[in-house]
């Protein structure tokens, strides 16, 4: 469902992988992030000149993760914003990626899974390292590093407005994502959010929401990383570490996404337990 968060601000949430928005200026249209599935970003380009949209300004990629980039094909040729970290985590995952995102549809829709297979994958070539700003004639949108869910993961920022398009940095009522994260930079990132004027906070997924989406996904990291620091302390393995360390029951898991949600917390749970390796080394004996 396409809304409208202020004027000429929108999001669409229909889309398989997440949430994609549009900003509207003078200099021509600025999207955050494109749908993952061909078909769903070639309905996303159709969406756009209904809205009267024939002239693009650039598509701004939140992080590498494909759910966030692989429609950039279907919008080329035009600029495309990341951070500098992105095309060296793409070059290194590139071909996998394909494959594996193929694979996931490939029982369903054998056409569509060779069309990903087929795919160029366009990532930024305008690079942001910590903050950029656009100004875009009457409208001025702030790219903002927010190191956390990636190593290379944007905010869209629009001061006027009051909106900051988040990325997968901000999740509601759900387990967010680790499996690449510095949970201790994510910590700092959502201070840094919670300081913006702002009013609507996009997330990578679900409904548009306000600050109050920081506090139970602030205290998650937080009991995450003490519930691992603990295991580790007394010995425990990586492996046990996934065994005992529970948070499935931290936010509700649908019936249908249990596997997911699952595969998810122990992605979250390695990555921290390394972090903590890293952060506390155990002396050899």
């Amino acid at each position: 469902m396409l809304r409208e968060l202020a004027s000429g601000v929108y999001v669409e949430n229909e889309y398989e992988g997440g949430n994609v928005g549009l900003i509207t200026s003078a200099r021509g249209a600025l999207l955050i992030d494109t749908p993952m599935l061909p078909p769903e970003a070639r309905q996303w380009q159709w969406r756009l000149t209904q809205l009267d949209i024939t002239g693009l300004y650039g598509v701004v990629n939140t992080d590498y993760h494909p759910e966030h980039l692989l429609g950039n094909a279907t919008f080329m040729p035009t600029r495309i914003f990341g951070h500098e970290y992105s095309t060296r985590s793409l070059a290194r995952y590139q071909p996998a990626v394909l494959e594996q995102v193929a694979t996931a549809y490939r029982d369903r829709d054998a056409q569509l899974a060779q069309e990903i297979l087929e795919l160029q994958v366009y990532g930024p070539e305008i690079c942001v390292e910590d903050h950029a700003t656009l100004h875009l004639g009457d409208r001025t949108v702030e790219l903002l590093f927010l190191d956390g869910h990636t190593p290379a993961s944007l905010g869209v920022y629009l001061p006027e407005e009051r909106v900051l398009f988040a990325g997968d940095n901000v999740v509601c009522n759900e387990h967010p994502m680790m499996a690449h994260a510095n949970s201790l930079a994510w910590l700092e990132s959502i201070e840094r959010i919670r300081a913006l004027p702002i009013d609507i906070i996009v997330p990578g997924n679900g409904e548009p929401c306000g600050k109050e989406a920081l506090d139970p996904l602030e205290r998650y990291i937080c009991e995450l990383r003490e519930r691992v620091t603990e295991l580790y302390q007394k010995g425990a393995s990586r492996r046990e570490a996934v065994d005992k360390v529970g948070m499935l029951d931290y936010f509700p898991v649908p019936d249908s996404q249990g596997a997911r949600i699952r595969r998810r917390r122990r992605e979250s749970v390695e990555r921290v337990y390394a972090e903590i390796r890293t952060q506390f080394p155990r002396t050899r004996r």
